[in-house]
């Protein structure tokens, strides 16, 4: 399962945009892709509403990773909650694999 940090660097990659590029398209600074990539800053409930938007999907399909961090313990957790952990990991996959393409057209539409 990925922190919200490492999944907008794999949604990013995976669009094959540079930081610039997907700022570009989100219409938020460099600086600011920057900061939520290195954890520097958390990302803003508007941040995730328009990356939302540009996904085309629903804001709480992205929100539930939003609280893990680098030290999350799967072993102290429930069976319903590992089984929604096994869901967010095929959302994540889903995220970056199927819409994050989206964000490519965003990106060209800002350059022009």
């Amino acid at each position: 399962m990925y922190t919200f940090s490492e999944l907008l660097k794999e949604i990013r990659s995976e669009s094959d945009l540079t930081q610039k590029e997907f700022a570009s398209a989100l219409s938020v600074s460099t600086v600011l892709i920057s900061m939520i990539e290195t954890k520097q800053k958390e990302a803003s409930k508007a941040f995730i509403i328009k990356l939302a938007e540009k996904l085309e999907v629903h804001p709480s399909s992205i929100t539930p990773f939003i609280l893990l961090d680098d030290d999350f313990n799967k072993g102290n957790i429930s069976e319903i909650e590992k089984k929604f952990i096994e869901i967010g990991e095929k959302l994540q996959k889903h995220l970056i694999k199927n819409k994050s393409k989206k964000l490519k057209k965003y990106a060209f539409k800002a350059k022009r």
